[in-house]
């Protein structure tokens, strides 16, 4: 671990902050680090708009589990041999280097929580108990969780976490940062980007091995394959933002997002049950139950810069894939080329907010609100398969928050 001596060396005024314990005067230490950027409109969640509170709902649900999943990969990013990174990631505040941003969202605890995945598995964990086959039964003790089961809970924080870190890497040359000190910070920044996620990838692979089952970790490199193959399903500009094609339709939604969002849960889901010794059957009610939760947080995501004007203002930047957009232009197919042409090969000059109001002027926005209320419905059809319980109540209102 990094010792104290050594972050006061990083973050000098740390030593001003009264933290309880050294596990906080880490976490500290990356808040302060995450203070330097800031949070991007997307982040920012309108909760008044809400029935339930996604905050309250991950809340109460870290409390049934025990602990709070923030600090799954957060463990991993402070050990010993991630020392030499956090020294040098403290070069790139300032240059606006997209890793800064993902470590702000991994340790902001404003409206949003971002490590949630690994909170998903441990609940679905403890919902749906165990049998006389599982083989580590004895180390749920008090808590209904298996040591193997929150071990898995911290894989699938650590896969996440990884694929954000490395959607991250920009694409550099000289013609488009003609400015010398500016390249070398930004290259800097995708070295430690690529350091960073590789590392993280590889603790997951490590911890999977660990777990001695085979099914689980051939599951596990499924849903890591899916994230690649995500990466290659449409096209995209120069930075890696995805462009409309023509013929986009839902299943092309679902497909690409089930890939990028929903394989990891759902596998890990999945995955957690056959740990518990469940047969095929309750694994299957696991995984769509896992897809369908995936899927609604997804179509929750692309609705934010249409709902919330608060923290997304008509003209700020979004998802030219988003599923309103696909609404609107599976309506409007002949606007698919002229938002290519206006594009380019650079979405940052794109006019979004004509867009948009074309968007709220049609009923784009509310076919893609039934679209989250029916995978939010499927995901609450399947919970009853897992019994009666405080950790199912939990799920259920974390699937509640995400309606509006």
């Amino acid at each position: 671990m990094l010792s104290r001596k050594l972050i006061f060396h990083i973050v000098p005024s740390l030593k001003k902050v009264q933290c309880a314990s050294f596990d906080e005067q880490l976490l500290c230490f990356w808040q302060r680090i995450s203070t330097k950027v800031s949070v991007e409109p997307y982040e920012k969640w309108s909760a008044a708009a809400k029935t339930h509170d996604w905050n309250r709902a991950i809340s109460d649900a870290e409390k049934i589990v025990g602990y709070p999943t923030t600090y799954f990969s957060l463990k991993c990013l402070l050990s010993e041999e991630f020392t030499n990174v956090a020294m040098h990631l403290r070069k790139l505040i300032g240059t606006n280097h997209p890793i800064l941003k993902t470590a702000k969202r991994l340790v902001y605890h404003g409206r949003i929580n971002m490590q949630t995945r690994g909170l998903v598995v441990l609940l679905l964990s403890k919902a749906a108990g165990h049998t006389a086959t599982c083989s580590d039964i004895s180390s749920a003790g008090t808590s209904g969780v298996t040591s193997r089961q929150q071990t898995l809970a911290e894989i699938t924080e650590m896969i996440h976490t990884a694929h954000l870190i490395h959607k991250g890497i920009l694409n550099l040359s000289s013609s488009r940062i003609p400015d010398e000190s500016t390249l070398q910070d930004l290259q800097f920044g995708n070295k430690i980007s690529i350091l960073s996620g590789d590392y993280l990838l590889a603790n997951a692979c490590k911890g999977l091995a660990n777990l001695r089952n085979c099914k689980v970790v051939d599951l596990i490199s499924k849903a890591i394959a899916d994230f690649m193959q995500a990466e290659f399903l449409g096209e995209h500009d120069k930075q890696g933002n995805p462009l409309p094609i023509k013929d986009m339709d839902i299943s092309t939604w679902e497909e690409k997002n089930f890939l990028s969002a929903g394989s990891l849960i759902a596998n890990s889901c999945k995955s957690t049950l056959e740990l518990a010794g469940h047969d095929e059957a309750m694994q299957a009610k696991g995984f769509e139950f896992g897809k369908n939760v995936a899927l609604a947080w997804q179509v929750y995501s692309d609705l934010q810069p249409f709902v919330d004007n608060l923290g997304c203002p008509p003209g700020s930047k979004f998802d030219l894939v988003s599923l309103p957009v696909i609404f609107y232009l599976e309506k409007n197919p002949d606007m698919v080329d002229k938002i290519r042409e206006e594009a380019g090969d650079d979405v940052s000059g794109f006019d979004f907010e004509a867009l948009y109001r074309s968007i709220m002027a049609d009923d784009s926005v509310e076919k893609t609100k039934k679209l989250l209320a029916q995978y939010s419905q499927q995901a609450e059809d399947i919970l009853p398969a897992f019994g009666s319980s405080a950790a199912a109540k939990a799920l259920s209102n974390i699937i509640n928050s995400l309606k509006h």
